[in-house]
């Protein structure tokens, strides 16, 4: 990852390194220690992206809109108090609170659709109650990519904005570019993306294996994310994340109340079924504690798209929010990076579903 004199500047500009930013120096009003939050701030407000991911152009609107990855006024609304939900993703003017208040018709928004393709694309599940049908699941688990494709890209900005403010970062890290790995994860999504974009474009929504788990009751909580899984439920490595020459296979996930149930829903692209086949048993075997017990684990290791009832948050015990937390900033996924795997299976302090 060493960046050479010729090659293209980190900063996105386009330009050779050695014309770009190569001894330029750090700006010295946004690299001081005193002035991070607001810096934060305004990266955040200039990487923002406003596109559309729909594949075909000739139909979208002017206008993109904010899209809600969990609905609205099916999931959100129902889970708010007072029209506020919790969630375990930062505002750009605080960075490093665990847990954020959001009013309802804020959390969970990315600028990733224009109004037409985010009303007709998802109008089946928005109208209507979940079938568990192919055309279903498939709506569910794309908006699940979209909103993390579209966070990544955004993520890549970040790093380049940064860059442009502090060329330095380049020596700190031996002149490698400390921002490829998020590049890289870009492009580890495209065979998904192709895959979504034709069955967008033919209606043929069936590319997708699948899990659906069905609770007979009514959570305070929902969510989304996506995992590129390194081991199995047996603590059996199944992925190398360090071989950048491989593909990475990813699994997405979803959990909402639905009139007076709870579905979860986990699936991966078709094409991955022999990869994640020993997965899919060890998934089909688990018990309904099981079931809610890799739940609890798995959505704060992946995810920071969570909604939760405040009220139901607040009269947690504090040693339940804090273990929540822990997971959420990355303490089991660290132990998992170097090597370590974490039993999912081991039931935490919290119980989401007991919210």
């Amino acid at each position: 990852m060493k960046i050479g004199r010729n090659d293209l500047c980190p900063c996105g500009s386009g330009k050779k390194y050695k014309m770009c930013c190569l001894g330029k120096e750090d700006d010295e009003y946004y690299t001081n220690p005193t002035n991070l939050a607001e810096t934060y701030k305004k990266l955040r407000k200039k990487s923002k992206i406003k596109q559309c991911l729909h594949p075909n152009k000739k139909e979208c609107s002017e206008k993109i809109i904010g899209a809600h990855s969990i609905q609205n006024n099916k999931i959100i609304k129902r889970i708010s108090s007072d029209g506020l939900v919790y969630m375990p993703c930062p505002k750009a003017d605080n960075a490093f609170l665990p847990i954020t208040e959001y009013g309802r018709k804020e959390a969970t928004v990315f600028t990733g659709f224009c109004g037409y393709h985010d009303k007709v694309i998802f109008q089946p599940i928005e109208d209507s109650v979940f079938d568990k049908s192919i055309k279903h699941i498939f709506l569910y688990t794309y908006r699940c990519f979209a909103i993390e494709y579209h966070k990544k890209q955004e993520a890549v900005n970040m790093g380049k904005n940064l860059y442009k403010l502090k060329p330095s970062l380049i020596e700190m890290h031996g002149n490698n570019n400390p921002f490829k790995g998020m590049e890289i994860a870009i492009n580890d999504f495209q065979f998904e993306k192709e895959k979504f974009d034709e069955a967008l474009l033919s209606e043929n929504y069936d590319i997708l294996t699948s899990i659906v788990w069905e609770f007979d009751q009514v959570i305070k909580f929902a969510g989304t994310g996506f995992e590129a899984m390194t081991f199995d439920l047996e603590g059996n490595k199944i992925q190398d994340l360090t071989k950048l020459d491989a593909s990475v296979k990813h699994i997405f996930v979803m959990i909402f109340p639905e009139e007076e149930k709870t579905f979860c829903i986990i699936s991966w692209i078709k094409e991955y079924d022999d990869f994640f086949s020993s997965y899919k048993a060890q998934l089909e075997k688990l018990t309904l504690v099981e079931q809610k017990i890799y739940i609890n684990n798995l959505l704060p290791m992946i995810s920071e798209n969570i909604v939760i009832n405040p009220e139901a948050w607040d009269n947690w015990d504090k040693n339940k929010r804090d273990e929540f937390c822990a997971i959420e900033m990355g303490m089991a996924t660290f132990g998992e990076s170097i090597g370590i795997s974490f039993d999912r299976l081991k039931a935490p302090i919290y119980n989401l579903f007991e919210l």
